[in-house]
């Protein structure tokens, strides 16, 4: 049996709309983490270590971004296999039916 493959693509299609539903959710909450440490350095008075502070979470900014446009890409990804999943199933049925049909 470990040479079989199995693919759901019902559950595939739930998945990576799920993960799309979260990719969009943590890239919102980051837009706000970046918002409020934005707001935070454009006060007239910060410490010098909420300052430090800051410019060490804004260091990270790229990466968030890149960690959300990866999360939204493996939902694609997810969405796309349960596609191919259908496809190949509906060629196979079609196949199927020219050959029984020809008979």
């Amino acid at each position: 049996m470990a040479d079989r493959f199995l693919a759901y693509p019902e559950i595939l299609k739930a998945k990576g709309n799920s993960v799309n539903d979260d990719s969009q959710d943590f890239g919102q909450n980051v837009n706000k983490v970046y918002s409020t440490v934005e707001e935070m350095l454009a006060s007239s008075y910060i410490s010098p270590g909420a300052r430090a502070i800051g410019a060490k979470i804004q260091s990270y900014k790229d990466d968030m971004d890149r960690m959300t446009r990866v999360i939204n890409e493996y939902g694609n990804h997810l969405l796309l296999a349960s596609n191919t999943v259908v496809r190949n199933e509906q060629n196979i049925m079609d196949s199927v039916n020219r050959n029984t049909t020809a008979l």
